[in-house]
C-alpha cells in the first residue's frame, strides 16, 4: 500500500534529445538521500533541512555511488526543504546534462538509496492531497501534456492557473454562504408561531429565493463556459501503443510506420528502455500518437532500471486508445493486453522465419515493406471508429454541474417564497448541490477514483 510519505523517484523531462534534464524525488528521507547521491559545492552542511528556505544548489555527483562511474559531473539541485514546497514534502529537482544513461542511472541510484518508483502521476496527486492545487487544476497537467491545438493548450494553461477552478471555488462558497444561511433560519424557525410569522422571515424567504435564483444563473454561466472551452477541439490526440515481447521488431516497425528513424533499432534484448512517441499522420489516418514501448517480459523482471522500464511500459499501455500487438513470426503466442481496448494483431519479421498467420493477423516485415500499409490501414480503421470524447476533467466538469443545477432546481421548489414552501426540504437539496460541486473539485472523491484519475499521468508527473 503507497503512502504520501513516501521516497520516491522518477525522471521528469520526456524522453528525447535535450541539453537539460531532471529527476524529481519526495519524500521522507530526501535528505539522507541527496547526501549520498551529490556533493554540495557551496554548503558544509549538506542539503537543507525542514523550515528552511527553497533554493538552488551547485553540486556534482557524489564520490561514493554515481561518481565512481561518471565522475564529478556538475548538477543543480532545485530544493524545497520543508512542507511548504510544491507537494507540500520536501521536494528535490536534480538537474543534469541530458543524457538518457546519465538520468537512468541516478533514477537507478536512488531506488537501491531507499527511494522507489514514482507511479504515474503521484507528484501531482501529492499536491492535490496538500491542498497546493484543486482536482481542476491537477487534470490540467495531463491537458498541457496531450494538447496538440492551440485551442487545447490554452484551455489546459487556463485551468491550471485557475480559470475554470477559480469560477467553481465562487460557486462553492455562495452555495454554503446560502445554505449556512438556510439552516439557520431552521434553527430559530422554533421562536414564532405559525400564526405569528414575522416580517423578517418573509424577507429571509424571499432573500434566500433571489440568491438561489442567481446561483443557478452562475451554473448556467459554467456549464455553458465548458461547453465553449470544448467546441474548438476534439479532445486529446488518441493513443496508439506498440505491445510485445524484447526484441521482436517493434522499433522498426515503429520507424517504419512514422517513415523517419525515431527509434533506436538493434539485434539486443532491451534496446528500448523507455518509452517514445511520434505523430502518426497522413493517408487516411487521423492524427495520433504512436507509441514505441520497452518489452513486456513474461516472468520477473530483474534490476532496477528495468523494472522502471517496465513499470513505464504499463503505464503507457493503461493509457492506450488502441492496441497493437506484436509477435514475432517465430511465436505463436500474441501479447497478453486488456481486453477493453480496440486491438491490432501484427506479425512481425515474417522474412526471417516461416510465420503462422491466422486471418485476424498482419504480416509484416519491414525489410520488404510488407504489411505496413495494412497495419497503418488497420489504425486508421480502428481510430476512426473510437467514439468522440471530451477531455476526461471537462466531462467529469459538466456532469458535476448538471448534477448540481438539477439540485438547485429541486431546492428552488421546495423554498418557493410565495407558497411558504419547505426549507428543510431545500436544504437537503443544498446540501446535495455542494456535494455534485465537491466531486468536481476534489473534496469528495475516494482513493480509488483518485488513482484511477492520477493514473493517466505521466509517471515523474
Amino acid at each position: 500500500m503507497w503512502s504520501a510519505d513516501d521516497l520516491i523517484v522518477a525522471a521528469a523531462t520526456p524522453p528525447g534529445v535535450g541539453g537539460r534534464a531532471i529527476v524529481r524525488i519526495t519524500g521522507t528521507g530526501l535528505d539522507g538521500l541527496l547526501d549520498r547521491l551529490c556533493d554540495p559545492l557551496d554548503e558544509a552542511g549538506g542539503f537543507g533541512r525542514p523550515g528552511q528556505s527553497s533554493r538552488l544548489v551547485a553540486a556534482r555527483l557524489a564520490d561514493g555511488e554515481l561518481g565512481r562511474e561518471w565522475g564529478p559531473v556538475p548538477v543543480a539541485v532545485l530544493l524545497w526543504p520543508g512542507p511548504s514546497g510544491p507537494v507540500g514534502a520536501p521536494l528535490a529537482e536534480i538537474q543534469l546534462p541530458g543524457s538518457a544513461p546519465l538520468v537512468a542511472a541516478v533514477v537507478a541510484a536512488a531506488c537501491r538509496l531507499g527511494a522507489r518508483l514514482a507511479r504515474g502521476g503521484e507528484f501531482t496527486l501529492r499536491a492535490f492531497l496538500a491542498g497546493r492545487i484543486d482536482l481542476v487544476q491537477a487534470e490540467a497537467v495531463l491537458g498541457v501534456v496531450d494538447a496538440r491545438t492551440p485551442v487545447e493548450l490554452a484551455a489546459a494553461l487556463d485551468r491550471m492557473a485557475g480559470g475554470a477552478g477559480a469560477a467553481i471555488r465562487g460557486l462553492r462558497s455562495r452555495l454554503l454562504d446560502l445554505l449556512a444561511d438556510v439552516e439557520a433560519a431552521l434553527d430559530f424557525a422554533d421562536e414564532t408561531t405559525p400564526d405569528a410569522v414575522p416580517v423578517a422571515d418573509v424577507a429571509a424567504r424571499r432573500d434566500h429565493a433571489a440568491r438561489l435564483a442567481g446561483l443557478r444563473a452562475d451554473v448556467a454561466d459554467v456549464a455553458a463556459d465548458l461547453g465553449r472551452r470544448d467546441a474548438g477541439s476534439t479532445g486529446s490526440r488518441r493513443r496508439v501503443v506498440l505491445v510485445g515481447r524484447p526484441n521482436i521488431g517493434k522499433s522498426s516497425l515503429f520507424n517504419a510506420l512514422v517513415g523517419r528513424p525515431v527509434a533506436l533499432v538493434a539485434d539486443e534484448a532491451g534496446t528500448t528502455r523507455d518509452w517514445l512517441e511520434a505523430l502518426l499522420a497522413g493517408n487516411g489516418i487521423e492524427d495520433c500518437t504512436l507509441v514505441d514501448l520497452a518489452g513486456i517480459a513474461d516472468g520477473a523482471v530483474e534490476g532496477p532500471v528495468a523494472a522502471a522500464a517496465d513499470t513505464a511500459a504499463r503505464a503507457q499501455i493503461a493509457r492506450a486508445d488502441v492496441i497493437v500487438a506484436c509477435r514475432d513470426a517465430s511465436d505463436p503466442n500474441p501479447p497478453a493486453v486488456p481486453a477493453a481496448v480496440p486491438r491490432i494483431d501484427v506479425v512481425t519479421r515474417v522474412d526471417r522465419a516461416p510465420a503462422s498467420v491466422d486471418g485476424a493477423a498482419i504480416a509484416t516485415s519491414v525489410t520488404d515493406g510488407r504489411g505496413i500499409e495494412a497495419v497503418r490501414a488497420a489504425i486508421a480503421a480502428a481510430v476512426e471508429s473510437l467514439p468522440p470524447r471530451a477531455s476526461p476533467a471537462t466531462l467529469r466538469m459538466a456532469v458535476g454541474m448538471a448534477d448540481c443545477a438539477a439540485a438547485l432546481a429541486a431546492a428552488a421548489a421546495a423554498a418557493d417564497a410565495v407558497s411558504g414552501g419547505d426549507e428543510a426540504v431545500a436544504a437537503a437539496h443544498l446540501h446535495r448541490a455542494v456535494a455534485a460541486v465537491d466531486e468536481v473539485t476534489g473534496a469528495a472523491l475516494g482513493t480509488d477514483l483518485l488513482d484511477r484519475i492520477f493514473s493517466r499521468h505521466c509517471v515523474g508527473k
